[in-house]
């Protein structure tokens, strides 16, 4: 019977040890961030075109800006959403709607919501129900409506930072559409006049049916109990081989 720790068999324990090890001990990273285009129309006027909601966010060959959910930079179990709207100190955010993950939803999901500088929260900064925030104009429903003071002549930037208790919020729990499955988010513009860029009396409601830029590859990153593990593992086998053969090796010399 052939010897199972023999030096010929050395490689493919070797071989072996690395497929466990490279699928066992490595899990996807969370993703960094979600860029979203501000692409399409729920209710309002483009050009001469009017739109007036319903059950479609209506794709138009424009872009009134991106919105973005990202890790926080000081704190993990934050994210921070970042609105741009189209055009400098042309328009205002009234108010901004977001998805989150249905399956981590419970009674008590209360989520916080902070400014930072020099942006301000409103009246009723944050509200949470499941399923049943509804732009105007439109029959899909979204979980977050977030509203920013809209006070002064422009907010067309808007940065704040969003936590839930000691919740570990990860930005790809935001990664989801709408109940009618088109939109991962809405937001309310002020200040407009017809086109995006373009200052006036108006108002008009957009979604985001689609990345401004493709979400990042998923990223593999070494889980560190388990590769110690195996890795412990590894060196104690080889030790083992090398005890086998001098054994085996002096039994043959005797």
């Amino acid at each position: 019977m052939k010897n199972l720790f023999s030096t010929s068999a050395v490689p493919f324990f070797l071989a072996a040890t690395a497929v466990v090890i490279s699928s066992s001990a490595f899990s996807p990273a969370h993703a960094a961030s979600f860029t979203y285009n501000l692409d399409c129309v729920i209710s309002g006027t483009v050009g001469t075109q009017s739109y007036s909601g319903g059950s479609t966010c209506a794709k138009v060959d424009t872009s009134f800006g991106t919105l973005t959910i990202k890790d926080n930079g000081t704190d993990a179990k934050k994210v921070d959403v970042v609105i741009d709207l189209a055009g400098t100190k042309k328009h205002k955010i009234q108010t901004f709607y977001l998805n989150y993950n249905d399956s981590k939803f419970n009674n008590n999901t209360l989520f916080q919501i902070s400014a930072a500088s020099p942006y301000a929260m409103g009246t009723n900064p944050i509200t949470v129900k499941e399923n049943n925030q509804k732009p105007a104009g439109y029959q899909g429903k979204l979980d977050l409506n977030i509203n920013p003071s809209s006070t002064g002549a422009t907010n067309d930037g808007f940065t704040a930072t969003i936590s839930l208790n000691n919740v570990d919020l990860n930005v790809a729990d935001f990664n989801f559409k709408d109940t009618l499955n088109q939109i991962f988010a809405a937001v309310h513009i002020g200040n407009y006049g017809n086109n995006p860029g373009v200052s006036g009396a108006n108002s008009i409601w957009v979604g985001s049916s689609s990345y401004y830029q493709a979400p990042p590859k998923i990223k593999y990153v070494p889980e560190p109990r388990i590769t110690i593990a195996l890795a412990l593992f590894a060196l104690g086998a080889l030790a083992l081989i090398k005890k086998t053969n001098s054994l085996q090796s002096s039994q043959q010399h005797c």
